[in-house]
């Protein structure tokens, strides 16, 4: 199954990443992105800000990073036609600000993800491998195919499925409505050649309710296999070892990396491992490597190593933990537990150290440093402050079936080790307590759903818990012995003193709730939800969590024509300032209306979305901090699957966005992308790509000034597969030209010694003459050999 194809972005241009990955999207099944790195080791880590089309906030997580590449999966309650929009973050090694791919008005033109509803479909099987007519090796070689359309009326332990006329239906395993076969479990080597599958369907009193038959074909070295009795032992392992050399502005990094897979099952027991380890990994660093070893059983999942467990929104998505993980499903009641590091220690740096009376002329020389007077030696010091080793531990407990009506309970409490280092800043503790609930009715066509968190951080835990002498010098004689009993009983749980948030409930600034329903009837798929996120609600462990908004927000979507015409429009209203400490309150609204049209006839698929969204705090427009601006955003999409002479999928994408400032400030911007992409399959082993794009933009850049950036870019593609399949070649051209003048090339070639054993090296090859905001270019090369064994 092929996992990745790649978007037609090549006409964006970054000096950091080199290429995105994106699987297939469907609405409500999990999406997979990938980025690959140039440059990884200045990358310190990575985010991706995502909305649904008609959103006006961006939600942030973090994506995983392995090797040269970085990749996030995509939960299916987000992917929601017509589109899904997105951009990159980069956070760069010793760099204060972070850059974003796209560099230029990322917010404003971000990237686009289509999403294509599946049509209604007669009752048949989906076949999921070996597609039909495939070619692939023979240790690839597995059946399998999907029985999601059929109802109760179909006997399961009826199903015969034949290969080559062999029946092999006593080895295929069924998982609900997914059905597995592999061939070498039934004892059959295949051969270099063409092969046949036919499968039969009954009902319960044994009539056939359907046949079906598919080609596919080995190709590739064929290894014979002694046969072996079938057992319920499974187990497999595979090992990858590279080196990278990247040559950046003159400048040589080395890369060495080595990674290693480890599984093994009985029946419905399994366990896996992983291991990874590279030169990257350094003790003023954040962690490089990663490890992990688990296992899991149909009622309990357990593991040590890093991992990123998932609860809640406003507990914890997105954060690595480096330690205990465990998942506990007894039908009724579920429960999910972490406990672990999410920062390791990290020592500071003092730099040089001075008299106090020097400190003035000091901060003058470096602007922007960072200044401490250090007890221990008697001095001020100029200096790097280090992190704490921070530590966390949540839990989250679920009454009811975790996918079907169920109310959970969770708690989340972090804080960091104040002995752990020496030159460290500002210690801090964080305690969150939440609640969630699904009810969902008529198998999930009527849900209501919400969730609500409190949470406490205290931002210097340095000096601990308030004394009685502190008490009494910052409150009156009638209160003290009130605020002794409560720092007590609060102290248990996290340090009291002044630097606690909350220290009142007015506004109740660290509270946070929403909910809402969502009704499936009639070909709709209608949404309502209503948010209140407070200003200083936080969580260590989500760190993307969008704070100060209060509003509401409503969607529809409609299918026509057996989901052949998709119509979907939204509203959103969104307010800040839930504390009410600003001079003025912001109000933003969103109107989105869009038309998908996907025929199954010899037409191409049309999507045409338009969103209007508006900015307003109330104040003059001549006031500084006034706010009101006003943004349109047109787009059109057309895509084609057509043969003419050998198969093509062609996309045309045109976009454009202009922002009006109505204040003094002028902020104006605008933005339009025209992109043409083909991708072809001939009849030879050969694949290609290629793709046209235009961009052009205007917006405000540093300084307060107007700039404009347009340039164009040619892409080209090829893999071609030879000797059998044992020899995979594959090249590329980048030419970008305009304000922009890069040439990037790139090769790659893969051989595979035995059918477990490969070897392949990568070639990169830049050609910068002029890149946006920057003066100093360089040629670039980057290499990489890779050996992998399968076992």
């Amino acid at each position: 199954m092929i996992l990745f194809f790649a978007l037609s972005m090549q006409g964006q241009v970054s000096d950091k990443i080199s290429k995105v990955n994106i699987g297939t999207a469907h609405p409500a099944e999990p999406l997979t992105i990938q980025i690959e790195l140039v440059q990884s080791n200045l990358i310190e880590r990575i985010e991706i800000a995502y909305r649904q089309f008609g959103e006006r906030d961006f939600k942030r997580s973090e994506m995983i990073v392995s090797d040269n590449s970085a990749s996030l999966i995509f939960p299916a309650e987000i992917i929601i036609p017509p589109i899904l929009e997105y951009y990159f973050i980069l956070y760069i090694r010793n760099q204060m600000n972070p850059e974003t791919f796209p560099v230029e008005n990322a917010e404003q033109q971000p990237f686009r993800i289509d999403i294509q509803p599946r049509g209604e479909e007669p009752k048949e099987i989906i076949i999921l491998s070996p597609e039909p007519n495939e070619s692939l090796r023979q240790n690839d070689v597995l059946i399998s195919f999907s029985l999601v359309k059929f109802d109760s009326s179909l006997s399961i332990n009826s199903i015969k499925i034949f290969l080559d006329n062999a029946d092999l239906s006593a080895s295929m395993v069924v998982a609900g409505d997914l059905i597995v076969l592999k061939p070498e479990n039934a004892s059959v080597t295949l051969q270099t050649g063409d092969h046949t599958i036919h499968v039969e369907l009954f009902d319960t009193i044994g009539n056939k309710i359907g046949t079906y038959d598919w080609n596919f074909i080995v190709s590739g070295l064929v290894e014979k296999k002694t046969t072996v009795p079938v057992t319920p032992w499974m187990y497999g392992s595979s090992i990858q070892l590279e080196t990278r050399q990247e040559n950046i502005s003159s400048t040589t990094t080395p890369f060495n990396r080595a990674t290693l897979n480890a599984h093994g099952s009985y029946e419905d027991i399994r366990i896996r491992g992983h291991l990874y380890f590279t030169n990257a990994e350094q003790s003023n660093r954040q962690p490089q490597n990663r490890y992990f070893i688990g296992g899991e059983s149909p009622w309990l999942k357990i593991g040590y190593g890093d991992s990123y467990p998932v609860f809640t929104d406003f507990i914890m998505s997105g954060k690595r933990v480096r330690g205990l993980t465990a998942n506990l499903t007894l039908g009724k009641f579920n429960l999910d537990l972490t406990s672990g590091a999410i920062m390791r220690k990290i020592e500071g740096t003092v730099f040089e150290t001075f008299p106090k009376d020097s400190l003035y002329s000091k901060q003058l020389q470096y602007p922007g440093g960072s200044f401490d007077s250090l007890k221990d030696l008697g001095s001020w010091a100029r200096l790097q402050y280090g992190t704490f080793d921070r530590k966390l531990f949540a839990i989250r407990t679920i009454l009811g079936k975790r996918d079907e009506s169920h109310v959970g309970f969770s708690y989340l409490r972090a804080a960091d080790d104040t002995n752990s280092i020496k030159y460290g800043k500002l210690p801090q503790e964080n305690i969150v307590i939440g609640s969630d609930i699904l009810l969902s009715f008529d198998r999930r066509n009527f849900d209501i759903f919400g969730q609500i968190g409190f949470s406490a951080t205290n931002n210097d835990i340095s000096g601990g818990s308030m004394s009685d002498a502190e008490i009494d010098s910052m409150f009156d004689e009638s209160n003290r012995e009130t605020v002794r009993k409560i720092r007590d009983y609060i102290s248990k749980i996290i340090t009291v003193n002044e630097n606690l948030i909350p220290l009142g409930t007015k506004h109740m600034p660290t509270l946070s709730y929403e909910g809402g329903l969502t009704l499936n009837y009639f070909n709709n798929a209608f949404r309502f939800m209503y948010l209140r996120h407070g200003k200083s609600y936080e969580s260590f462990g989500s760190s993307f969590f969008q704070t100060d908004v209060r509003g509401y927000n409503i969607s529809d979507r409609l299918r026509l024509l057996e989901n052949q015409i998709l119509l979907s429009g939204g509203f959103e209203r969104l307010q800040d300032n839930t504390d009410e400490t600003k001079a003025a309150t912001t109000t933003s609204r969103t109107i989105n209306a869009g038309v998908s049209y996907f025929p199954r006839f010899e037409f191409p698929n049309v999507t045409i979305a338009y969103l209007l969204a508006s900015n307003n705090n109330g104040l003059s427009n001549l006031d500084p901090v006034a706010i009101d601006d006003r943004t349109n955003r047109i787009m059109l999409q057309l895509g084609k699957e057509f043969k003419w002479h050998i198969k093509h999928n062609a996309s045309l994408n045109i976009s454009t966005s202009t922002r009006d400032d109505q204040t003094t400030n002028n902020l104006d911007t605008r933005n339009t992308t025209v992109a043409l992409s083909t991708a072809s399959t001939f009849n030879i082993p050969l694949q290609t790509m290629a793709s046209l794009s235009v961009n052009s933009s205007k917006f405000i850049s540093s300084g307060n000034t107007t700039s404009t950036l347009t340039y164009t870019t040619v892409y080209t593609n090829a893999e071609y597969r030879m000797m059998e399949d044992r020899l995979k070649l594959s090249g590329s051209l980048n030419s970008t030209f305009g304000d922009i003048q890069r040439i990037l090339f790139g090769a790659n070639a893969q051989y595979y010694f035995l059918e477990y054993l490969s070897a392949q090296t990568q070639l990169s090859l830049y050609f910068n003459n002029k890149m946006f905001g920057s003066t100093a270019v360089s040629n670039d090369i980057i290499w990489s050999f890779i050996l992998r064994a399968d076992i």
